[in-house]
Parts: C-alpha cells; sequence; structure tokens
C-alpha cells in the first residue's frame, strides 16, 4: 500500500535571537506571539526549534558578533510566499533593533536586511 503524501514546498527557515523573542512589540504581545501569530495566518503552520542554537560572524566592519537563536521552519506551497516572508523579516528586524536575519531557502542562505524608516 502506498502513503498518502501531501507535498509542503521548499523549506524556509530564519534564525531570531531568543532573549529577544520574549520582549514586548510596540503594539503589545511579546515577539513570539507575533511571529506565532504571523505564521499560523500566512503559512498554516510552522516548526520551532528551542535547541542551545548560536552562532558567530563577522560584521560589515570586520567585528565578531555573537549570537543565540531559535530556528522557525514554514513550507512555501507558492512562491508567492518568500517576498511576503522577506517582508515580514524585514519589518521584524526594525522592530527587534537587529541589523538582519539569516534565512534559508532551498538550499540558498540569505541576510534579510532591517526595513528602513520612512
Amino acid at each position: 500500500m502506498k502513503p498518502t503524501e501531501r507535498s509542503l514546498g521548499t523549506r524556509a527557515a530564519f534564525l531570531l535571537p531568543s532573549l529577544k523573542l520574549k520582549a514586548t512589540t510596540s503594539e503589545g504581545p511579546t515577539f513570539e506571539q507575533s511571529v506565532h501569530e504571523f505564521l499560523l495566518t500566512h503559512f498554516d503552520g510552522y516548526t520551532a526549534s528551542a535547541s542551545n542554537l548560536f552562532g558567530y560572524w563577522k560584521d560589515e566592519a570586520g567585528n565578531d558578533s555573537y549570537g543565540e537563536h531559535r530556528e522557525f521552519s514554514v513550507g512555501l506551497v507558492d512562491d508567492k510566499k518568500l517576498p511576503e516572508l522577506k517582508q515580514y523579516l524585514a519589518t521584524l528586524a526594525r522592530q527587534m533593533d537587529e541589523e538582519c536575519i539569516y534565512l534559508e531557502t532551498g538550499g540558498s542562505a540569505t541576510l534579510i536586511y532591517r526595513e528602513q524608516n520612512s
């Protein structure tokens, strides 16, 4: 008997600073609650890893940086969802006072820089 399958599309995974997720947004809820609502509304679900995930990198000035993160993952069934996710991450980066957010899609790694204030 053949198993039943349903494709969830291309995997998109992004990292958010774990300590900042507990902070509150300007609208009131925590960033964690805001991300939860966005992902359930726009992607019908997500997974998150609360393991000891950390990274080191060099910033544009060549200085070493360190961060502890939580990884979130969604399925991109529709190609139109990726620009929507990128825009959300750019806005979220500005709200969390992050320079950028790390995003992986289909084996490609990208930095999504914060939305600029207009």
